[in-house]
């Protein structure tokens, strides 16, 4: 029943039994087609032979040289020898059957019926399993004699010609099955190997490729097969080093809520000051936490309802500023250049300021000073600090999850901010550039594409 519900499992073919049916049929297609032209021509040879020799042995060339005087003397000489059944039965003439300009002389078979036509010449036809062979022999100029008569040798010939076609076809289909099976298996070989190859790779095997192929197509595809194995293994190795920072992240704040609870338990009814500290504690942890959910579920967000609005760059930009009032206070901000509007959303690319900001903000500690920088021509705004900078080896990897310049994880920060702003500028069509040097401070630019 339930099998009548859900349907039938579709049965699916093996690869080497379909290649093996299309080989043999390719084969034997070709074999069919050969043997049929071959009997179409060895038959018009065996007619136009018998039909020259047949014009030989009447030695119609002595009636086509007639009498000058009297022309017609040729010709009354062959209807003396037709109607003289004596002369017939004794002349080559003699059980054929004769028809002279569609006049029917003699049919000792009686094949010749009202329906009967010979539509060329030479021509075979087939009745009851006998060949008959009919030849053209011109006469006198004008006149056409026709012979035709059963023909035992070829009748022969063609029937034992059937009968091999008939055993060499059936021998020829086992032998092209069993090489176009052979044929199909070597060729699928390589695919047979590369899906065993691929089969027994795993989560701790994923460093594993595909050997190189001998002919180029398969190896093409064994290529392309690595390089997705490639892509496979660096987002397997990503994600693994996503749930260890995970981890990491999550274990900290834990750990730390879960001592000062303890402390609680302990001494924290009978002493106000340490109360006071676990739970000043307990809630930063807290809330670090939350920010870390937040963000999580932000960066793995992939379904962004996005309402684009033209926005003016520079309300935006001193917007998000305000958002760090108190701690600007000891910066000097610097705008420069000229406003000017776009088509984006709001609340992300205030969102993808306040994170360029709070870095600026976190990481100048000695030169406490930010310029933003607004181009009308390039649709652009730069972000520059005065802070550490990054080495140039570590900054193409900055905006990857969980990743940090100082991997001490001594600041207070999750690692995910520029990933949140790298994923929502993709989504705002804002390419994202970063320079920076170690010592002298670092550059991010926002881009807005497809800004006319």
């Amino acid at each position: 029943m339930l099998v009548t519900l859900l349907g039938r499992k579709k049965v699916k073919h093996s690869a080497i039994f379909r290649q093996t049916i299309v080989f043999t049929a390719i084969t034997m297609s070709i074999v069919l087609t050969i043997v049929g032209i071959v009997r179409i021509v060895f038959v018009q040879f065996i007619l136009q032979s018998y039909n020259d020799m047949y014009i030989a042995q009447l030695n119609v060339s002595g009636l086509n040289r007639g009498n000058a005087n009297n022309p017609q003397e040729p010709l009354d000489l062959l209807y003396q020898i037709m109607q003289d059944s004596s002369v017939l039965r004794r002349s080559l003439l003699s059980n054929r059957i004769v028809i002279l300009d569609g006049q029917l002389i003699s049919d000792p078979y009686g094949l010749i019926k009202e329906n009967f036509k010979i539509p060329r010449l030479p021509y075979l036809y087939e009745s009851d399993g006998m060949y008959y062979i009919f030849a053209g022999i011109p006469i006198f100029g004008s006149s056409l004699l026709i012979v035709g008569g059963p023909s035992l040798e070829l009748t022969a010939l063609l029937r034992n010609f059937e009968k091999a076609v008939f055993v060499i076809i059936t021998t020829g289909f086992f032998i092209s099955l069993l090489v176009s099976y052979f044929l199909a298996k070597s060729t699928l070989k390589p695919v047979v190997k590369m899906a065993e190859q691929i089969s027994e790779i795993d989560a701790n095997t994923i460093d594993k490729r595909i050997s190189e192929q001998k002919s180029q197509e398969f190896d093409i595809f064994a290529q392309k097969l690595n390089s997705m194995l490639d892509r496979i293994e660096n987002a397997f190795e990503i994600q693994n080093q996503f749930v260890s920072d995970v981890s990491h992240e999550l274990r900290t704040p834990l750990t730390s809520i879960n001592g000062y609870i303890k402390m609680l338990k302990r001494w924290g009814k009978n002493d106000p000051k340490i109360m006071e500290e676990s739970l000043n504690s307990i809630e930063a942890s807290s809330e670090y936490l939350r920010d870390l959910v937040e963000q999580l579920l932000l960066l793995t967000k992939n379904d962004y309802q996005i309402e684009k609005e033209s926005i003016d760059i520079k309300n935006v930009v001193e917007e998000t500023l305000n958002l760090f009032k108190l701690e600007l206070d000891e910066f000097k901000i610097d705008i420069q250049g000229e406003s000017f509007t776009v088509n984006s959303s709001n609340e992300y690319l205030s969102l993808i300021l306040k994170i360029f900001i709070e870095n600026a903000i976190k990481y100048s500690s000695n030169q406490k000073e930010i310029t933003i920088k607004l181009d009308p021509n390039q649709k652009s705004i730069s972000i520059q600090d005065h802070g550490i900078g990054i080495e140039q080896t570590k900054l193409k990897n900055i905006f990857e999850r969980f990743y940090k310049v100082d991997f001490s994880r001594s600041d207070k920060g999750h690692g995910l901010g520029l990933s949140i702003a790298k994923k929502l500028a993709d989504a705002l069509d804002i390419e994202l550039k970063a320079y920076s040097e170690l010592g002298k401070g670092s550059t991010f630019t926002l881009i807005f594409l497809n800004q006319l």
